[in-house]
């Protein structure tokens, strides 16, 4: 993947997220506390206000920002499955 779809990609599935949280949070509903939807959506959204700052970046320096942005405002114990997701280390050859 070149940065550019990286980039494109980030955003549409921020978009994604926005327009299924309230399906997301009904799913986490059955099995957890209901808020799966709105963390991923205020964690998509900081992560997506983030890229302006690093688009010019390297790809793993994108993934890398992304990762701790979701990781500090997602919250719970999703930020494992988010890392494994957005790892910087399986990227950074890519620049």
């Amino acid at each position: 993947m070149k940065k550019q779809q990286i980039l494109q990609w980030l955003q549409a599935f921020a978009t994604e997220i926005e327009q299924n949280k309230d399906y997301l949070t009904q799913l986490d509903a059955a099995i957890g506390d209901a808020d799966h939807g709105m963390n991923m959506s205020r964690g998509f959204q900081k992560a997506t206000a983030s890229l302006a700052s690093v688009a010019d970046k390297d790809i793993g320096t994108i993934l890398k920002t992304v990762s701790m942005t979701l990781i500090s405002s997602v919250g719970g114990c999703k930020w494992s499955s988010l890392w494994h997701i957005f790892s910087p280390c399986k990227y950074s050859h890519h620049k």
